[in-house]
């Protein structure tokens, strides 16, 4: 069964089955955190609400190992108000849908991919990483993804998903399979995947015009990708409209738009190089844009990849 039909039962089940007015919350620890090691043994530590200490376990399977914890103190858990969950790449696909499936987890509770010890990230640096995210999603740093999100994209042809991951102490994006992790994306990938998706607004892009530098306010941007046939060629054209305007009192500001267009332009065309190309990637709906208008002739995600050619065009009003 397809996850999208999934979400509705399983939200339905967790009202039906939460907690209630007849629930003893006194009774209940809620998990808000949760780390994930997928080796031969399943490594978890949690971090309920209300407490800055973290209670670990081990298991067999996942939902054993979350039990195994449970067993460790005298509250039953409760994940429905769960916020996040990092876990290493092994096996985190099946991981997620066993713990929705479950009524285990929170359907929109964030997800992050470590491929080193997330375990102990959580018992270490957890504590505000909902906050963290939402934060570096409204400055256009990464894409906050929940866990439909990124099952729903494993789900898609070519089963990859872009995840909020942790590279030199940073939040940045990584790409990942059911299975494994596949790369991670430098800051300005990370960035232009964040504009591919139409995911920046209010946030401020330092540019420099006539040796001058200022700041450009995005007050709010959207992004449209369209494919066209050309010959045996495909050309794909991403056009972002932005509404913003430069913070001083500039002379120039058709050169400051034209600069903010080179830069927004130059991200992009970096993640596509990174992601398409690279790493044979669809994070931003490419197939689906070339299947709308039936020129796919029925060639495979990587076999249409050898016939792209990307365009940009940057539309900026006040």
């Amino acid at each position: 069964m397809k996850i999208k039909k999934l979400i509705p039962i399983i939200m339905l089940s967790a009202i039906l089955s939460g907690c209630n007015q007849s629930s003893d919350i006194r009774s209940k620890a809620f998990i808000k955190e949760i780390g994930v090691d997928c080796t031969d043994v399943q490594s978890v530590t949690l971090r309920v609400f209300g407490s800055d200490e973290t209670i670990s376990g081990s298991g067999k399977t996942l939902l054993s190992a979350v039990e195994n914890c449970e067993s460790s103190q005298s509250k039953n858990f409760f994940s429905g108000h769960l916020e996040v969950i990092a876990s290493s790449p092994l096996n985190m696909g099946n991981n997620l849908l066993t713990l929705l499936q479950n009524n285990r987890i929170s359907p929109s509770c964030y997800v992050l991919c470590l491929p080193e010890n997330a375990a102990g990230f959580i018992q270490n640096k957890g504590g505000t990483l909902a906050e963290l995210i939402k934060s570096n999603g409204r400055n256009g740093i990464i894409l906050p993804q929940t866990i439909s999100d990124v099952i729903n994209d494993l789900l898609e042809n070519d089963q990859k998903a872009a995840v909020p991951t942790q590279k030199d102490g940073k939040l940045t994006m990584a790409v990942i399979s059911p299975h494994k992790l596949i790369g991670t994306l430098s800051e300005e990938e990370s960035k232009g995947l964040c504009w591919l998706h139409g995911n920046v607004s209010d946030v401020y892009l330092p540019i420099e015009c006539d040796d001058v530098k200022t700041d450009f306010y995005i007050r709010k941007s959207c992004t449209k990708i369209k494919a066209k046939q050309n010959g045996e060629k495909i050309d794909i054209s991403i056009e972002i409209k932005i509404n913003g305007n430069s913070e001083e009192n500039s002379q120039n500001i058709k050169a400051e738009k034209e600069q903010t267009g080179k830069y927004v332009s130059s991200l992009c065309s970096k993640t596509i190089a990174k992601t398409v190309v690279g790493m044979k990637a669809d994070l931003f709906g490419i197939e689906k844009a070339i299947n709308s208008t039936n020129i796919s002739h029925g060639k495979t995600w990587e076999e249409l990849i050898p016939l792209l050619n990307f365009s940009y065009e940057i539309k900026i009003s006040q």
